[in-house]
């Protein structure tokens, strides 16, 4: 079951599904929205990712590792 809540400095695996027009990627943790500081241009990857601001149904992340995806097989 995916959680239906995120903690600031916790760290997710998330797929980056979207871009955003403040130059984020986009990707959910359960019902949350995560904005991914500078992932814009990897849509598609899985990555962990920091969170770093909590909002009631969104949050602010930052990528962990930026130059190694998660690899799915």
């Amino acid at each position: 079951m995916e959680p239906n809540f995120v903690e600031i400095g916790a760290t997710y695996e998330i797929r980056i599904d979207a871009k955003g027009v403040r130059d984020e990627g986009i990707g959910k943790v359960g019902n949350f929205i995560i904005f991914i500081k500078d992932a814009k241009t990897r849509i598609g990857n899985m990555y962990k990712v920091k969170i770093t601001k909590v909002y009631r149904t969104f949050a602010y992340g930052e990528l962990v590792d930026i130059n190694k995806p998660i690899v799915i097989q």
